[in-house]
């Protein structure tokens, strides 16, 4: 990696010159090597896009704590013909449950919760599978669908009920006997801690945990304690997202033409009409604990990095270590008879977390990879997957907010072929890649700035050096011209830098006494 430090005139102009050296440099690197480049992985999502009929998506890959590229395609809008940006959020269905899983989990961290606490003893009314009543149902057998909840029968009304009832209904109508909502088919006749069976309903219970546990609405106590100290601009809220315009709108095609399944606010955000007296732990299901999350490829690699990185990122602790690690432990494996594994795809779960065992036409996401932590998700036409692996250092996460093809499957895996097909693109990548050593990335680094990505086509991260800051930040086109001005800290932030045209760019960190620069390439594929 090329460092420099600008201590004079003559070397802080010649900065952007040798920054595009440093470039060309690593360009030169990927091409003499026969490995696949970012620019490979580009044209092959894109051939990805054509060959699956893909509405829109991204695609980012990640090393340690650096997003290392992005590939945003296709259209979020397809009436007002909204393009796919570094910027754009999804639903991303149920990768949502990892972030609930962490949110709960933050709780355990501060001793308010036990991981094997009776879950009816923190509600205020008895939990219990009707086939097995002296059994306790806890906060692990949620986190590890493990608890013989499933969604049965009244899940789905509940669920409406939820979304248009004011009053909403509390959850002990769907969990409790004698409730409006409470059938037997609510429950597996399976002895609680023994069975795995995947389910959204855990985590609806989780959801109204959290609420109960900490007082707060679920939405808003994401956003408090995880959101906003890590800096992510998605929320399980839509009134929390700042442009509604950058939500995708989630498709599918039937009959050769896209129709719209969800998220479909044309630039109108949403109204949550029934929360006026809310009590928080009577119902956390409002804002969707299982699948209700709207993010970017950032937020989610942020959200995965942070467990890649032992629970902590940018200076936050979202997570002890030690629970980090509990989080991604092995609660359950399958034997062939102890639960359902969805066709060879779950094989093995964690708290709120998916492990991927490598297992040949099953659950492969890297082939390089031994074992990989972290969630699928499928919803209204969304695809999405966000895995980690811990030994080689490096992530990736992929939506698409349609599919035209459909849900193809296929015997060499227990993905969708969609996604098998994304995950093969970037194998060869991932391979290339040293997260371990800090092998070349398209990041621009100095003694003073990191910025990741550079070249980019939306949001860039920029991190000043602690004798920066506070300092101003300038950036200045090809023809000399200031076309941004923000003050920053010491701290990572995200700017949207969507708006430039392509071209180069200058930017200047100019402190109390010092001056540093360094050259931007916006370049949108």
């Amino acid at each position: 990696m090329l460092l420099f430090r600008p201590t004079t005139t003559l070397w802080r102009a010649l900065e952007p010159v040798r920054v595009l050296i440093r470039h060309l440099l690593v360009a030169f690197v990927w091409a003499s090597a026969a490995i696949s480049s970012p620019a490979q992985l580009t044209a092959d999502i894109h051939q990805i896009q054509t060959a699956y009929d893909l509405m829109g998506g991204i695609v980012t890959v990640f090393c340690d704590d650096q997003i290392i590229h992005s590939v945003p395609f296709g259209l979020a809008d397809l009436q007002r013909n909204l393009p796919v940006t570094d910027s754009t959020l999804f639903r991303v269905a149920s990768i949502s449950k990892t972030i609930t899983a962490l949110a709960f989990l933050r709780l355990v961290d501060q001793g308010l919760a036990g991981l094997d606490d009776d879950v009816g003893n923190i509600l205020g009314y008895a939990v219990r599978n009707p086939n097995y009543p002296n059994t306790i149902i806890t906060p692990r057998m949620l986190l590890s669908h493990t608890s013989s909840l499933v969604d049965g029968n009244t899940y789905g009304s509940f669920l409406n009920a939820t979304a248009t009832w004011n009053p909403m209904p509390h959850l002990s109508q769907l969990l409790s006997p004698g409730g409006t909502f409470y059938s037997n088919s609510n429950f597996l006749n399976k002895q609680p801690e023994t069975y795995f069976s995947y389910s959204n309903v855990n985590y609806v219970v989780l959801g109204t945990l959290i609420e109960k546990i900490s007082g707060r609405r679920f939405d808003e106590y994401c956003r408090d304690s995880l959101f906003l100290p890590l800096g992510i601009r998605g929320s399980f809220n839509l009134t929390h997202i700042d442009d509604i315009n950058q939500v995708a709108v989630l498709y599918r095609k039937t009959g050769g033409t896209w129709v719209a399944q969800a998220d479909n606010y044309q630039g109108v955000p949403p109204t949550y009409d029934n929360l006026t007296g809310y009590v928080p732990g009577t119902n956390g299901a409002r804002f969707s604990p299982q699948g209700g999350f709207r993010g970017s490829g950032a937020d989610l690699s942020i959200l995965f990095m942070t467990l890649l990185s032992k629970g902590s990122w940018n200076g936050f602790t979202a997570l002890s270590a030690a629970l980090t690690d509990t989080l991604l432990s092995n609660q359950w494996t399958y034997n062939g008879s102890n639960g359902n594994n969805y066709y060879g795809l779950f094989n093995s779960w964690g708290l709120g977390i998916h492990r991927i065992l490598n297992i040949p036409n099953a659950d492969v996401v890297l082939s390089g990879s031994n074992i990989m932590f972290g969630h699928p998700g499928e919803a209204y036409g969304l695809v999405s997957d966000a895995y980690i692996d811990t030994a080689r250092r490096l992530g990736l996460v992929f939506m698409t907010n349609g599919c035209g093809t459909g849900y193809q499957t296929s015997t060499q895996t227990a993905f969708y072929t969609v996604e098998k097909a994304v995950f093969d693109a970037i194998n060869p990548y991932a391979d290339a890649l040293n997260c371990l050593t800090g092998a070349p990335h398209a990041v621009a680094s100095t003694n003073d700035i990191r910025i990741f990505p550079n070249p980019f086509s939306s949001l860039v991260q920029i991190t000043p050096a602690p004798t920066h800051a506070p300092c101003r930040l300038t950036l200045k086109n090809a023809q000399g011209k200031v076309v941004y001005k923000h003050m920053v800290s010491t701290k990572k932030a995200w700017f949207d830098f969507s708006f430039l045209p392509n071209g180069f760019y200058v930017l200047q960190l100019q402190g109390n006494r010092t001056v540093a620069s360094c050259l931007l390439v916006k370049a949108t594929p």
